[in-house]
């Protein structure tokens, strides 16, 4: 019995996002979908295809919902994706005497937070969904959450949900977006709550965490943001949409972002950047060392720099800091003229590139992976696609390549936009 609800705005209009305000509500599961609203079963979620069965506590029966064992109150619930430590939970039996998952219900006594800003969804741990997602939710309730840093507080009731920092590019845009969420030894606020599992022994900072591949907490009020997502893909894909947040919102929250960094301060006038994926486990391109090798010879026909872009390990002595790491790749975007690479996180740093700037996405060419594309047009990026041979295992492939000719149109496209930068530089294509 769950009523699924999603807040319908006109994307159109001025006003595309909402500020969600909620009072007894759950946050559970890897994807924080909300749920128990006035004590009902509506579920609030930013995406309609979030897996329920894997987020939220389903019950096994009604009338043992509110179970007790050892003047404990507990809930007895299905076990979510055979993980035995969902919910914070341990293994008993229902009364068939099959497994089920006993959790302390979190309810009781004076448990939960008396507010929360929840800025997680669904997969935020993901760098393209925290660029497109958790960031504009973070520039929209910015002020409210500087409000909860500015309290002085022992025990912190008033918290701030975002995704765990054991994903480096969290914490470095934390420190860049707000400071005031460490103290001036480093040390995270106590106001701060990681969600979503913790791979590092120690617990990291000491701030709130959870453990678990399925949290669970309760609030008295929660303030997220919520907005419409486009249904339909951008021309010329068409078709069903994916995770595509609203043009207004990815332009506030990029003005936002080069503010906090500043201007670039490279002297290089053409500059192009190569998204390498060659240590992914999925989507290394084949083709690759054949691909540098024409990139290099075009940059040093034009005078241009080609810089490879990869994930440096976080375990790599020479790997700068949090803060340093999502500065340069801020600034390094910032200074292309052209970007290539194939569909991947790498490349949702084109949202911090400059209008104009040439974006090749190596890619499916099917509406769901359209994601950069709406990206490019929402920032006034020049978008080609390069479509890559069919795979049938598309996004999880471990290795794709090019059709005959890819190389070829790939470089061609190199040059024409560096020759349209020329063209903008000189005033002549606007």
């Amino acid at each position: 019995h769950l009523s699924f609800c999603r807040m319908k705005m006109d994307c159109s209009s001025k006003h595309v996002s909402t500020k969600l305000s909620l009072q007894n509500v759950l946050i559970s599961g890897r994807d924080a979908v909300i749920s128990g609203y006035q004590g009902n079963c509506n579920v609030f979620a930013r995406h309609s295809y979030v897996n329920l069965s894997n987020n939220i506590p389903l019950v096994t029966a009604w009338e043992i919902m509110d179970a007790t064992i050892e003047d404990n109150p507990m809930w007895m619930t299905y076990i979510p994706e055979g993980d035995t430590s969902s919910f914070g939970g341990s293994v008993g039996k229902d009364s068939n005497g099959n497994d089920a998952l006993l959790i302390p219900n979190p309810r009781s006594n004076n448990a939960g937070f008396d507010s929360a800003v929840l800025l997680c969804g669904y997969a935020s741990d993901n760098y393209f969904h925290f660029i497109t997602e958790v960031l504009p939710s973070l520039v929209v309730m910015r002020n409210r959450i500087k409000d909860i840093f500015k309290q002085q507080q022992t025990e912190a009731k008033d918290v701030v949900v975002v995704p765990n920092l054991q994903n480096e590019f969290v914490e470095g845009f934390l420190r860049l977006l707000l400071p005031e969420a460490f103290d001036d030894k480093g040390k995270l606020s106590p106001h701060i709550v990681q969600w979503g599992p913790w791979k590092k022994s120690g617990g990291g900072s000491g701030a709130t965490y959870s453990s678990s591949t399925h949290p669970i907490a309760y609030t008295k009020r929660l303030a997220t943001v919520m907005w419409d997502q486009p249904k339909v893909a951008p021309s010329p894909l068409n078709g069903p949409a994916h995770c595509l947040t609203p043009k207004p919102l990815i332009r506030a929250m990029q003005r936002v972002v080069l503010k906090s960094v500043g201007s670039p301060t490279s002297d290089v006038s053409k500059r192009i950047i190569y998204c390498s994926r060659s240590s992914s486990s999925t989507r290394r391109l084949a083709e690759e060392e054949e691909l540098l090798s024409r990139l290099r010879a075009i940059a040093s026909k034009e005078g241009a720099e080609l810089i490879v872009f990869e994930k440096q390990a976080a375990s790599d002595a020479t790997a700068p800091s949090p803060l340093a790491a999502v500065i340069n790749a801020i600034q390094l975007f910032q200074s292309a003229t052209v970007v290539v690479g194939v569909h991947g996180a790498s490349l949702a740093n084109i949202a911090f590139s400059r209008i104009g700037t040439t974006i090749v996405e190596l890619g499916h060419g099917i509406p769901q992976a359209g994601h950069y594309l709406h990206l490019a047009q929402s920032l006034e990026l020049k978008y080609v696609g390069i479509r890559l041979r069919p795979n049938s295992r598309s996004f999880g492939a471990t290795e794709v390549s090019l059709p005959e000719g890819g190389v070829d149109k790939i470089a061609n496209a190199v040059m024409e936009g560096l020759k349209r930068a020329e063209r903008m530089d000189g005033g002549d294509e606007l």
